[in-house]
Formats: structure tokens, sequence, C-alpha cells
């Protein structure tokens, strides 16, 4: 009996000393970028509209541009950090029921969209991201 106790007692301490404990391996997870690609796209079915839109200048301040194109479409493309407020707003130069549409786009994906077939109103896509 004690040969039996005594073999037990063996077995046990062999498997808790040959036991040990397995390091997780944990995937290291891509760092999200900072930096963004942004895309506005005015189409229009007049060709000639008013635009304005937030663009980072070379220090990277937001400011307003406004330009007059004419053309039925027309895109602005600039690279930023997160966190910026986006707008583009568009117009027929001559009051017309002619569609205007203004789209954002981040990293290729559509972010914000607005139309306009009022002569009285502008098209207008804005939104932080």
């Amino acid at each position: 009996m004690k040969n039996i106790i005594l073999y037990t007692s063996i077995v046990a301490s062999l498997l808790m000393v040959s036991c040990k404990k397995e390091d997780k391996v944990v995937p290291q997870s891509s760092t999200p970028t900072s930096t963004i690609n942004v895309e506005y796209r005015v189409t229009s079915e007049s060709g000639n509209v008013e635009i304005t839109y937030q663009k980072p200048d070379d220090n990277g301040t937001f400011e307003s541009e406004t330009e007059t194109v004419s053309r039925t479409y027309y895109a602005i493309n600039f690279t930023c950090k997160k966190g910026n407020f986006l707008s583009v707003e568009a117009a027929n130069v001559l009051p017309a029921r002619k569609t205007v549409t203004v789209q954002i786009f981040v990293n290729g994906v559509l972010f914000k969209e607005a139309t306009s077939y009022d002569p009285s109103q502008k098209a207008l896509a804005v939104g932080n991201y």
C-alpha cells in the first residue's frame, strides 16, 4: 500500500514539474493610420458650376477655396490627417433646374453625398472624419 502511495506521489509531482505554462501567441495588430486620402467629386448636368470646398494648405491648416468649373465632372484630391472637417458644396452658376451632386470619398469609400435640383440651393456634403 505504501508503494502505491509513493508511486502516486512521484507521478503527481512529475506531472506538476513537467507542466509549464504556454505563452499565448498574440498577433501584432496593424496600427491604424492617421492619414486619409480624400476625394471631392462634383457632377453637374449644366457643366457650369461654382464649387467651394475645405482643403489643407501646405502647413496642414484647412482653408476654403472656391472655383468656377465648366465641365460636367470635377474631382479634387488631397491627403490629410484624420479628425478634420470635410466640406464640399456646389451650385449651378446660372439658375437652372439642372442636377448638381457633390460627394466626399475617404480612402475610396463614399463618406457623404448631397444632390440639389433647386436652382436656389447648393448641394452641400459635410462631415468630420
